[in-house]
């Protein structure tokens, strides 16, 4: 019999984040060989494991996001209980998505506004204008940054974070 088991004695320790419950033991069976883990000396680690795979997460993402200003790496944060890293506003989607967006009902791009005398200037859109994905790709100002950075992140990191989790839960240290 092949499956992950969880005998009548096993007790939830709680909620660690949404969704997500740990237990104190559970059992795995494959063919006539049974094993029992008893993980409640690491349930005290499970929430900070989940805030330092947060972090980890974040900073993996950073290394290859877009950097314009910094704004978009400075306002990207980790939530509270570790569970989700957090690219605010519009503009991390239109960047991580890649693609030049255009004005859907005149398809034109954004205009230069200026903003002082020595011809700097911003990008705008006009009022209430619904944007749309063209085909051509985004280009970004430095070599590191790329489209879709979690996926690049989770692609070359994800052997250091789970490494660091492991640690994390077996040491109680980062």
């Amino acid at each position: 019999m092949t499956g992950v088991r969880c005998p009548t004695d096993c007790q939830s320790f709680g909620k660690v984040g949404e969704g997500m419950i740990h237990y104190k033991r559970f059992s795995i069976e494959r063919g006539h060989v049974r094993v029992t883990m008893d993980l409640s000396r690491y349930a005290d680690r499970f929430p900070g494991a989940q805030k330092q795979l947060g972090e980890m997460v974040l900073q993996s993402c950073r290394a290859r996001m877009p950097q314009r200003t910094g704004d978009l790496q400075q306002r990207s944060y980790v939530a509270a209980d570790g569970n989700a890293v957090v690219f605010p506003g519009p503009s991390a989607r239109y960047l991580y998505m890649g693609r030049v967006m255009v004005d859907a009902e005149t398809g034109n791009g954004p205009r230069k506004i200026p903003t002082g005398p020595g011809g700097e200037y911003v990008l705008r859109f006009r009022r209430g204008a619904h944007l749309k994905p063209t085909n051509r790709p985004l280009t970004y100002g430095r070599a590191e940054a790329v489209d879709h950075w979690f996926d690049e992140a989770n692609a070359q990191d994800m052997d250091d974070w789970v490494r660091g989790v492991r640690e994390y839960i077996t040491t109680g240290r980062a």
